[in-house]
């Protein structure tokens, strides 16, 4: 028997041929045989096998015979599918023909027999005989392109999905940055409470979006906290300036009040920082600047009382 005969026909021809050798058939194989060879089934047939057989005397020829299961193989290529569909965008969902063509073909090769082997034990020896079909590999290869494919796409999906991801972020960060009643919250909890005016309360089975969602804020608390101690930082550099500054406006003019100076002192400074809320610390250092610690008028009032008794000195009489 050549190799070209199939294992169809080999194996339907066993019962005959181990019967020509004088040989009894045993559907087993020798496991972890303490002794053991492997024949290659280009260099020998199963007949030559049973004549060596016969020759040194042995009496049995073991047989098996693995019949293809599509479903254990298939099952890899269905959790990759499933890892993949977890990574996937909203409009990539799709099945590759590939696949489909690849689940076809092994599904009609479910119960043939791919491999066959046969094994006699001449003088301890567990000589050991198989053969494969040649589509088992052909359908292997294409298994593993599909796979790769896969792979590939998966890694695809995964950099659209975290590049989607980054500009979402990126939108989050910069639209709550430039919202002016986040900027002037003064807590994280405000600009929180702030956040969740300024955006849409994400789907809640959207793990993706609520992620993007909630890392847009937490960067943007981060950035907003970092810009206004940037600039009120520098503020403490030039506090008698910027006192000047708010004197020289007018806005303390008619503020006869510290609390009143302290609110439009308050407002000042966040008109001049671009919106941030300045800190306790900054407002209560300016607040003890001469130019701020006392009415606009009272300060201009004394000065001028100063000079009218410098000018009309009472004479006392001698």
């Amino acid at each position: 028997m050549t190799k070209s005969v199939g294992l169809k026909e080999l194996c339907e021809r066993l019962p005959a041929m181990a019967e020509d050798y004088g040989l009894r058939l045993v559907p087993a194989v020798p496991e972890n045989h303490k002794g053991s060879a492997a024949v290659d089934d280009t260099v020998m047939t199963p007949e030559q096998l049973c004549d060596l057989a016969r020759a040194a005397g042995a009496r049995i020829l073991f047989h098996r015979t693995i019949p293809f299961d599509s479903a254990a193989l298939l099952e890899d290529l269905e959790d990759a599918e499933d890892d993949q569909d977890t990574e996937q965008l909203p409009h990539a969902r799709s099945t590759s023909p590939a696949v489909d063509s690849l689940r076809r073909r092994m599904r009609q090769r479910d119960g043939q027999a791919p491999v066959v082997e046969l094994c006699v034990v001449l003088d301890g020896v567990a000589v050991l005989w198989s053969r494969t079909a040649p589509w088992v590999d052909d359908l292997l290869a294409a298994l593993s392109e599909v796979q790769e494919e896969q792979a590939a796409q998966a890694q695809h999906t995964r950099t659209l999905r975290a590049q989607g991801a980054q500009e979402e972020i990126a939108r989050i960060t910069q639209l709550l940055c430039d919202a002016p009643s986040f900027r002037a919250a003064t807590t994280a909890a405000a600009r929180r409470r702030a956040a969740d005016s300024l955006l849409p309360t994400p789907d809640p089975a959207d793990r993706e979006a609520r992620n993007a969602h909630w890392r847009g804020i937490d960067q943007a608390l981060a950035d907003v906290e970092a810009a206004s101690s940037a600039i009120y930082n520098d503020f403490k550099t030039k506090l008698n300036d910027l006192a000047d500054e708010l004197v020289a406006s007018g806005a303390l003019d008619d503020a006869r009040t510290l609390q009143v100076r302290k609110i439009r002192l308050k407002d000042f400074l966040q008109h001049r920082s671009g919106g941030y809320a300045p800190p306790t610390d900054v407002l209560a250092l300016m607040l003890e600047l001469p130019q701020l610690r006392h009415p606009v008028g009272t300060r201009r009032a004394v000065p001028g009382r100063q000079r009218k008794e410098t000018l009309f000195a009472v004479e006392l009489p001698e």
